[in-house]
């Protein structure tokens, strides 16, 4: 519904399909995620890919640090890729560039997987 899983290579990528990521989102993001990870393994990188995200509450932001323990409990490191100015901004602004490699870019992404 809000979002989609494939795999590239050694990253497992979670696309998310919403411009808002407030409480309704986050509940549902958060399910998913923790049902994808029941059965994963193998991957070095979660890559949340936020191309479509202009907006997020404090929920999305907890949906955000979630993902990113359950990822650690797999021995995964997580990438934020195609994060908007404004989200960049907000993701900075609260020190979450400390938790998470934030990518505006394929370049940059590319970069961040050592690809």
């Amino acid at each position: 519904m809000f979002i989609r899983f494939t795999s590239d290579d050694d990253a497992f990528v979670a696309s998310i399909h919403t411009p808002t990521i407030s409480q309704r989102e986050s509940e549902i993001l958060s399910t998913a995620f923790e049902d994808a990870f029941a059965d994963l393994s193998g991957f070095k990188w979660l890559v949340i890919d936020m191309k479509e995200v202009t907006f997020m509450s404090s929920m999305g932001i907890g949906m955000l640090v979630d993902a990113r323990s359950r990822a650690a409990g797999r021995k995964m490191k997580v990438v934020l890729a195609n994060v908007a100015s404004e989200l960049d901004q907000l993701l900075r602004m609260v020190k979450l560039d400390k938790v998470f490699k934030i990518c505006a870019n394929e370049r940059q992404l590319n970069k961040a997987l050592k690809r």
